[in-house]
């Protein structure tokens, strides 16, 4: 994988190389909507505790899907 990028065109058949598994997109999917509720939810009860579970929930779906259905390192360990 190329390590550096100099415009879209260049990173996004790497991208697509990386998340070629649905089950892999559809898990950035639900951590990404689920980051959202949890966004939601900090603002609407004015808690800051919420964001603490924010990188958990966003990172921990992205990578259950890169471990475990495209069998591959997420780009959080390359780079």
């Amino acid at each position: 994988m190329k390590e550096e990028y100099s415009n879209f065109r260049e990173f996004y058949p790497s991208y697509l190389d990386d998340h070629r598994d649905p089950a892999c997109r559809r898990l950035h999917f639900a951590g990404s909507a689920v980051v959202l509720l949890v966004l939601a939810a900090a603002a609407v009860t004015r808690d800051w505790r919420w964001l603490i579970v924010v990188p958990i929930v966003g990172y921990g779906f992205a990578w259950v899907g890169h471990f475990f259905f495209e069998h591959n390192r997420p780009a959080t360990f390359r780079y």
